[in-house]
């Protein structure tokens, strides 16, 4: 036991004494922290903070900031296997923070490198709530660092930490500009080992970001990263490679199962030097999944089984592969005929998800619960559960929307302002202009030189500026775009989910009659559906390719039916593109035709074929032709059925300024004549 001892002495001996006190206290520290990174186990968890600090005492500066660095280097310890501990993790990483934040004065560049760890998903520390507001506190003690001491590295790292995580979050714009601002900080770094780190994080956030255009880049990024970091020997080599090899895996997991197998085969060679629970539970999960796809229950379930083993071992119950785990072995039990206790693993997985607020999560699982009660027969349990899916997805998809909505206001305002600014800049210009060529009239000779070189200058900066601001209208343009596409998405979602709906009452009705009217309902929302899909997946928002969208619109008919042995639809015209205020009235009038044609055409299971065409003439007037070579009618559009469809047809031939004729022979014809521009 140590005992305290209370001697007195003078201010002369004070000082000198508090200097031999601190360099002796250096020297202590400076051994504890070598011995934080010793191999043994034992060693490390015995270090122990070499002071505390009690009431009154005052430390210096290089004191506080070498007993953080303890506390640091105790949290990162606690962060890896077998010791991973993710509570003592967060609480030293918090113990840090606390004793350097209340030091005067605050050393930014300690608080700063300190908070780039904290921030590193990599550690896995802090929950995503809090660490994303942690990011933007770490940054503002970078830019308090002064200039001629701040490492563009660290910069960099806290940016690209606080875009990953806002990307993560499901905030693609906030995490778009840190993501090019940490690329401008290192714009002009050559060395090799910061080009593949480059490399490595642009095709990292790349594919975090989601755009499929941006897939090809990611990828090519990916790859080259790894084969440098391959060849490499930096300290962050085997997490890089990791990290390089799981999004590879994802990007093939469809496309290419072998190459997907290749990479796995990587991370399981690699993880006996892996140190992080993260990587291994995701490699055991992964295999679990790819298991299942190939219908090898049991082998999958196995490890499914030691991936809940070992979260539950190091308290990460609260991370979605956890839920996921649990879904996935409910799902073998599911292909097995296990009813029940497939339920009871979903119920165990939505219970994670609600129990951490994952909501899209939540809406997935109780979805699985729908299908397999409605699997299991039980009807009513089922369409409780869909009734809870339907709220808690509509719930998401409003929060989704709204956002989108917002994020589009602001761009539009964006650019509006930008352009003010663009005109007020131009008109300026030609004032400045006007006046340089005034002043070179009455200049002398010399003068007239000199001035001239001035003009040219200030007119290449004008133009560099306004190139400048060309770039950022292409881009928020493109932003934009993105926006609209999602938006036709979330349309084409909700259409989906109406015909859902209208399938799943339909499937409660015993009328024929009012079951046949529900379909026909089913196959008008399909063909709506149908549009917003084509719009957002088209590269052109405005219009969408018919021939491409009636052959669809087709399909979907023929398997609403079942008739794809019996009759054939033939589609002989051109490519041709249409507005959607076009394409939407003509869309519901071929389905309309095409229903009723399947319908009453070729009974008694009869074979047949109908053909359809679409043609613009030069004044862009459209020709719309359905024929058959069925049985025939005699009179009206529907010899049966509630005339619904019918009137359905002749509004929407008014609509398009259009009228139409009918012939029945050899099967029925009918043809449309639609004038678009007086329509309009």
């Amino acid at each position: 036991m140590i005992k305290r001892i209370t001697v007195h002495i003078n201010l002369t001996d004070k000082f000198k004494i508090k200097t031999y006190i601190t360099y002796i206290i250096g020297c202590i520290i400076m051994l504890l922290q070598v011995s934080l990174f010793s191999q043994s186990s034992q060693v490390i968890n015995s270090v122990k903070i070499p002071f505390e600090i009690s009431a009154g005492q005052d430390l210096s500066s290089a004191e506080i900031i070498a007993l953080s660095k303890v506390y640091q280097d105790k949290a990162l310890w606690y962060k890896e296997m077998p010791h991973f501990n993710r509570d003592s993790t967060v609480f030293y990483f918090d113990k840090a923070a606390h004793l350097l934040q209340n030091s005067h004065p605050l050393p930014y560049e300690r608080l700063a490198y300190l908070y780039r760890d904290i921030t590193d998903r990599a550690n896995r520390s802090h929950n995503f709530n809090v660490v994303d507001s942690l990011a933007p506190i770490g940054w503002s003690y970078y830019e308090k660092i002064p200039e001629s001491k701040k490492d563009k590295v660290l910069g960099y790292d806290l940016l690209i930490n606080w875009a990953l995580i806002k990307i993560i979050r499901g905030e693609p714009k906030p995490g778009l500009e840190l993501f090019v601002k940490a690329l401008d900080l290192l714009k002009d770094d050559s060395r090799p080992e910061i080009q593949l780190k480059i490399l490595k994080d642009k095709g990292r956030f790349l594919f975090q970001y989601g755009l499929p255009e941006e897939q090809e880049k990611s990828f090519q990024f990916l790859k080259e990263s790894m084969i440098g970091y391959q060849n490499s020997d930096y300290p962050e080599k085997n997490e890089a490679l990791i990290t390089t090899y799981k999004l590879l895996c994802y990007h093939y997991a469809e496309s290419n199962p072998d190459s997907s197998d290749y990479y796995m085969s990587q991370i399981k060679e690699l993880l006996p030097q892996i140190t992080n629970p993260f990587h291994h539970t995701w490699y055991y999960y992964s295999m679990g999944n790819n298991l299942i796809e190939r219908e090898k229950y049991e082998e999958a379930e196995s490890y499914l089984i030691k991936t809940i083993k070992l979260l539950e071992g190091y308290n990460l119950t609260t991370i979605d592969t956890y839920q996921f785990a649990h879904s996935r072995i409910g799902d073998i039990a599911m292909a097995q005929g296990r009813y029940d206790e497939a339920i009871a693993y979903y119920e165990k997985a939505r219970n994670s998800s609600i129990a951490i607020n994952t909501k899209a999560n939540t809406a997935y699982f109780i979805k699985k619960l729908f299908n397999i009660y409605e699997l299991k027969g039980d009807y009513k349990t089922a369409l409780e559960y869909h009734k809870e899916w339907a709220d808690a997805n509509n719930i998401i998809e409003v929060e989704r929307n709204e956002r989108s909505l917002r994020e589009n206001e602001l761009q539009v305002n964006l650019l509006k302002q930008e352009k003010e600014l663009t005109a007020k800049q131009q008109q300026q210009s030609i004032y400045i202009v006007a006046l340089i060529i005034g002043a070179l009239l009455l200049a002398l000779l010399y003068r007239n030189f000199r001035l001239k070189q001035r003009s040219n200058q200030k007119l290449k900066t004008l133009n560099a500026e306004l190139a400048h601001k060309n770039v950022l209208l292409d881009k928020h343009n493109a932003e934009n775009e993105l926006l609209l596409k999602e938006i036709h998405h979330r349309v084409k979602n909700n259409l989906e989910l109406v015909k859902s709906l209208i399938a799943l009452q339909s499937a409660q009705i015993d009328d024929p009659a009012t079951k046949e009217a529900m379909i026909a309902s089913q196959n008008r929302v399909q063909s709506m559906g149908i549009i917003h899909q084509k719009l957002y997946q088209g590269t052109t928002l405005g219009s969408i390719e018919m021939k491409d969208y009636f052959l669809n619109l087709s399909e979907g008919i023929l398997d609403t039916f079942n008739a794809e042995e019996k009759v054939k639809i033939e589609c002989a015209m051109d490519n041709l593109d249409l507005d959607v205020d076009t394409a939407v009235p003509i869309g519901l009038i071929v389905n309309e035709l095409l229903t009723n044609a399947l319908k009453y055409a070729f009974p008694e299971n009869e074979q047949g074929v109908i053909q359809l065409s679409l043609e613009q003439d030069a004044e862009q007037n459209l020709k719309l032709m359905v024929k058959d070579n069925g049985i025939g009618k005699k009179e009206g559009l529907a010899p049966k059925g509630t005339g619904f469809g019918s009137q359905l047809v002749k509004l929407l031939t008014q609509q398009l300024n259009g009228n139409m004729k009918e012939y029945n022979t050899h099967g029925t014809h009918i043809e449309f004549d639609f004038q678009i521009r007086k329509s309009a």
